[in-house]
């Protein structure tokens, strides 16, 4: 088990190391005024530390020989991992004809009610939430465009 959370903790590594030279090739900018490469290049830096921090402590770890690798896999809800996938597809294809408020609070709603078994409430509050902050934060604060969909919203 041991060796699989190293490895997986290395893959990203790996993968914020490519992100975040990816994104430097891209203007960064300030804080103030954040380029294209400004989100990505922070998110695979933190992303960074935080593999790194994990590669630090499960070598650390004492190997438990009482637990086999099977029990990696035991327990795994398969068919929540299926649908959110197909479900983030579906968000990606409709979130230009929706627009993004419309579509991410769609999709929210699926992984609070569906994916998360959240009651009504928690899911549809959550997910107005979720919808309405993010397009606060990204349209009205950082002024980043943001899918219309046929509605304007």
């Amino acid at each position: 088990m041991r060796r699989y959370q190293i490895g997986s903790a290395i893959f990203l590594l790996v993968f914020g190391i490519i992100i975040s030279l990816e994104a430097w090739k891209l203007e960064i900018g300030r804080i103030t005024q954040p380029g294209p490469g400004f989100f990505p290049f922070w998110l695979g830096l933190a992303l960074i530390i935080v593999s790194l921090a994990l590669t630090i402590k499960f070598s650390r770890e004492k190997v438990d020989q009482s637990s086999p690798s099977k029990s990696l896999w035991k327990g795994l809800y398969w068919e929540k991992i299926v649908f959110s996938l197909l479900v983030l597809l579906l968000y990606a294809f409709f979130l230009e004809i929706l627009g993004y408020t419309i579509a991410t609070f769609l999709l929210m709603l699926f992984l609070f009610k569906a994916i998360g078994s959240q009651r009504w409430r928690v899911s549809i509050v959550g997910s107005v939430f979720t919808s309405l902050s993010t397009y606060a934060l990204f349209k009205l604060w950082l002024q980043v465009q943001l899918p219309a969909g046929l509605w304007g919203m």
